[in-house]
């Protein structure tokens, strides 16, 4: 007995060991699996914040590159304007400028300013402009500074985005942070995942979600020192910088702005999913524990009657070892009064029947009521006779599920010569499901393959030939189905592409099948078509055959096609673009010649005669000039008046630029009328070696163009001194503008009575003087000046400075002296001097007639009626006009004695030599007669002799001006010298 127990005892010690071994390692195992789980799911939330930041990075970067070659184009046509047209410049740029916001509602102001941020154009400058534009606030390779956000008047966020201009000026667009928000609102983060777009100071420019109102303010965010250069970062899981919530970041910059783009999925929704495997693995091992102990329990009560079950076992060794031989068996048997079925344990698992045993006419009550009779029926035979029972069946369990289930049995003669019906039942349930799973496979694939609207075919890689085709393969080829079945794949392709065919098939079997590549279809009509083939290799009725898919992708190709010939020519003259032209200079090798052609006038057509004819022109003047470039090399466009020629360096430079001048020089002919452009065109050479790029020639060409504009010429060669002379001039200008207010001073020179030389007038001229004692000339920084609109600032101050000489002028008794003040074309046409003369007067509380104006005869006959009518305001206001320089310019009479004139002033040309030179008194004669008979009062210049004075006094001259009576001064010492007598 003690042995029998200790023998019983080793199963259960066997079984309890096994247990915990097992449950141990189903623990680890879980762990395993969780813990791998967990780190999948934040690796693949890391790989998803890295992709979002990496797409909303690129969408903001094409933003920003967008915005930049619109602010780019207006900034180009800004600097032109300022430099053609600078009184006019900023109402055409605010015309322009309001095109342009209507079609970009994201921007919300644009606005031209000065170097010190004041706004030249409508809108609101900015003064903190200085302060930001550093190189920190530019990405590599932009020339767009991003400011500091600023909140507007109707509380929303821009950006203000800064582009340098010529002359000192920037062009400042603010871009709406809700468009930056729009950008990022559209990812999926989940519900508590972050998006955000901040810059260098961590200033908050775009966050979703955003309940905080965070856009605006700045936060201590990750990854400052990467901005300005392109860099991805993931950052892994950090707290949030304004909420604290934990998130997997990463963190995405951008090279040519010094923006960073931040998104993070919150650790809590990334691994909300994950927390049910967890509780469904502990709840597992808790539940195996329970199992475990259940069995231990069993094990142990099973133990105790192990003596009573030997006889069963024993009586059942036989049904276990036929069950254990054929698998997953369970025996039966039903004796001879074949009330009774009895069968293995197995069988209580497998159909869910927990009795051993089970009357006969119960059990087929469960057989299904289809299966039912035959089975009956087919057991009754074998149980009367000597027949095996072979049937397969349903049964129904308890539960309403139903299995298959094969029967197989024969009557057997057992002890004491009673009749046994004894077999197996073996379950087929999962082979009946697979046969079916299979048949349902089989119909999808043929659903699939059959009605999919792609075109599909199988074939056989080693003959070529189809092995089946779908409807829309059949559709899109012209072919039947059994036209196909006779074919090959070769007759659907054009007779050049069988040898890559070929190729491409003997390759796959070597290397495996090709990835999709694009080649050329051909219908059953002959008409051929772009095709993409998707391949995969399967197993089609017992033998090797290959799917393809084929993806027409003709229409794709044409519009990608289109789209490339539209990013590199010019919509509207089919011209290249000046950037694909310095790309396509930079390829190649050799030298060239840059001829850079302005045509002013061209867009003029345009505004003043309709968009149609202009076009028709602009067309025209493409076409000529793409003939010659044709010839000479490669032409390109730059809107909207400028074309460049590349000649190659195998032609002669010279010769096409005779043609070039020849073409641009020659009237274009619009639809009614002939129109003449007035061409300037600049040349610059490229040398092998020179180590300058195309665009650096090409700027070159362009300076040369401009220096010829400004020197009168037609055609310039650039050289270094263009740049020098271009340099200084812009340094001019800007010299110009800070010296204003501080520098320049107003000299006089006394205008006297030819009779007795008392005082009559003083005469304002400007100086502009040097730290070195120098003077820089008028004629230097007067014509830049008015080139660049400078003049009007200019003429305002020696306005007002003028009028504070008049009243000192009052307060040293010389009262009645008025002065003359010379008035610039630019400035008597682009402003309103009636006003600011007035204003002058009134501040320093001057008597009328206490301000003269000077004017040329030249620049009257610009605009005569606008002339006529300034001249009559002023009048009114009693202010006297002077004509200068009277009779060196156009000198229309007729039109002259209009003119609301009080003084005419006689060159200084036709004075000198006046008492010896018959000529030049025949003309001070005349100019004196032609003056005192319309009432003007005559004033000498140039006086500089005795001789010239007597002569003009004795002709009745009015009044004289020269050295020879005082040469231009300060305005104390000529107050001082007002009292000497001229003899």
């Amino acid at each position: 007995m003690p042995a029998l127990k200790h023998a019983l005892a080793r199963p259960l010690r066997a079984i309890t060991w096994g247990g915990i071994a097992v449950g141990v390692l189903l623990a680890v195992v879980l762990a395993v699996m969780l813990a791998n789980d967990y780190q999948r799911r934040l690796e693949a939330a890391q790989r998803q914040s890295r992709a979002m930041a990496v797409g909303t990075e690129r969408l903001l970067a094409m933003e920003l590159r967008n915005l930049e070659r619109a602010m780019s184009g207006i900034a180009a046509d800004a600097a032109q304007l300022f430099r053609s047209v600078p009184a006019q410049a900023p109402a055409l740029l605010d015309a322009s400028i309001d095109g342009v916001l209507g079609r970009h509602a994201e921007l919300h102001s644009i606005v031209v300013l000065d170097t010190y941020g004041r706004a030249l154009t409508a809108g609101k400058g900015d003064l903190q402009l200085p302060l930001w534009t550093d190189p920190q606030r530019r990405g590599q390779g932009s020339a767009l500074y991003l400011g500091p956000p600023q909140q507007v008047i109707d509380g929303s966020w821009v950006v203000p985005l800064a582009l340098p201009m010529a002359g000192d000026r920037w062009l400042l667009a603010r871009l709406r942070c809700e468009e930056l928000q729009r950008i990022v609102s559209g990812l999926d983060v989940g519900a508590h995942g972050l998006v955000s777009i901040s810059d260098r100071d961590g200033a908050m420019l775009a966050r979703v979600p955003d309940p905080q109102a965070t856009v605006g303010h700045r936060y201590l965010l990750p990854g400052r020192d990467l901005l300005g250069r392109a860099a991805v970062v993931e950052l892994g899981s950090i707290p949030g910088a304004v909420d604290g919530i934990p998130r997997i970041s990463t963190i995405s910059t951008l090279q040519h702005s010094p923006l960073a783009v931040q998104v993070g999925l919150a650790d809590q929704d990334v691994l909300a999913p994950w927390w049910p495997y967890l509780q469904a693995a502990v709840a597992i091992v808790l539940a195996y524990i329970g199992v475990l102990l259940v069995l231990l329990y069993a094990v142990r009560r099973s133990t105790r009657s192990h003596q009573s079950m030997a006889e069963e076992l024993r009586t059942g060794s036989a049904e276990l070892a036929l069950a254990n031989q054929v698998g997953r068996v369970c025996t039966w048997h039903v004796d001879e009064d074949a009330a009774q079925l009895h069968w293995s344990p197995l069988a209580r698992e497998i159909f869910d029947i927990p009795a051993d045993s089970l009357p006969l006419s119960d059990f087929f009550t469960r057989v299904h009521r289809e299966d039912s009779e035959r089975l009956q029926r087919a057991f009754e035979q074998s149980f009367a006779g000597d027949a095996v029972l072979d049937e397969e069946f349903r049964l129904v369990l308890p539960g309403g599920q139903v299995r298959w289930v094969a029967a197989r049995g024969q009557r057997v003669e057992v002890a004491d010569r009673q009749r046994r019906m004894i077999g197996a039942l073996t379950d087929q349930t999962e082979r009946y499901r697979a046969r079916e799973q299979m048949s349902r496979a089989e119909r999808r694939f043929r659903l699939l393959f059959d009605r999919n609207p792609a075109p599909f075919w199988v074939f056989d890689p080693s003959s070529l030939r189809f092995l089946e085709v779908n409807e829309a393969a059949v559709e899109q080829y012209g072919y039947s189905r059994e036209e196909f079945l006779q074919m090959s794949i070769l007759d659907i392709r054009p007779r050049g592409g069988w040898d890559e065919v070929m190729g491409a098939i003997a390759r796959a079997r070597v290397d495996g099948l090709p990835e999709s590549t694009v080649r050329m279809h051909r219908r059953r009509d002959g008409s051929e078509f772009e095709v993409r083939a998707h391949l995969s290799m399967l197993d089609f009725d017992g033998r090797a055959a290959c799917l393809v898919l084929a993806e027409d992708v003709s229409e794709r190709l044409a519009y990608e096609r289109d789209l490339a010939y539209r990013a590199r020519h010019n919509p509207d003259t089919g011209l290249l673009t000046v950037r694909a032209l310095t790309e396509q200079l930079d390829a190649q090798e050799g030298a060239y010649t840059i001829a850079y052609v302005q045509l002013r006038g061209l867009q003029l057509v345009a505004d003043t005669l309709g968009r149609e004819i202009g076009d028709a022109v602009l067309q025209s003047m493409a076409l000529r000039l793409g003939g010659l470039g044709a010839r000479f090399g490669t032409l390109a466009f730059q809107p909207a008046e400028d074309f460049v020629l590349a000649i190659g360096g195998e032609h002669t430079a010279q010769r096409a630029l005779d043609d070039l001048l020849q073409i641009v020089s020659a009237p274009m002919r619009g639809k009614d009328s002939l129109h003449q452009f007035e061409p300037r065109i600049g040349v610059a050479v490229h040398a092998v070696g020179d180590g300058h790029s195309a665009e650096q020639v090409i700027g070159m060409a362009a300076q040369a163009a401009h220096a010829a504009r400004a020197e009168g010429n037609v055609v310039a060669w650039f050289d270094t001194a263009v740049t020098t002379r271009l340099a200084d001039r812009l340094r001019l200008a800007a010299r110009i503008h800070a010296a204003i207010d501080n520098e320049f001073q107003l000299y006089f020179q006394p205008i006297r009575h030819a009779s007795d030389g008392s005082p009559a007038a003083l005469e304002a001229l400007l100086r502009w003087p040097q730290a070195d004692g120098s003077f820089i000339p008028p004629s230097e920084f007067i014509q830049l000046c008015e080139d660049t609109g400078l003049i009007l600032a200019l003429g305002r101050w020696v306005i007002r400075a003028a009028a504070q000489a008049q009243r000192r002028l009052v307060d040293a008794g010389w009262g009645e002296l008025s002065i003359a003040v010379n008035v610039s074309a630019v400035q008597f046409f682009n402003s309103d001097l009636v006003a600011e003369f007035t204003r002058a007067q009134k501040e320093f509380g001057l008597a009328r007639g206490a301000l003269h104006v000077e004017l040329t005869e030249s620049s009257l006959m610009r605009k005569p009626a606008q002339a006529m009518q300034t001249m009559q305001r002023l009048h009114e206001q009693g202010i006297c006009v002077s004509l200068d320089d009277f009779g060196t310019g156009y000198s229309s009479m007729s039109y002259l004695q209009h003119l609301p004139l009080d003084i005419l002033k006689i060159d200084r040309s036709f004075v000198a030599d006046v008492e010896t030179n018959p000529r030049n008194a025949s003309i001070c004669r005349a100019l004196l007669s032609l003056g005192h008979s319309m009432g003007l009062t005559i004033i000498a210049e140039g006086v500089e002799t005795p001789g010239q004075l007597n002569w003009l006094a004795a002709h009745g001259c009015d009044q004289v001006q020269g050295y020879l009576l005082g040469r231009p001064a300060p305005l104390e010492k000529i107050i001082d010298s007002l009292d000497e007598v001229v003899v």
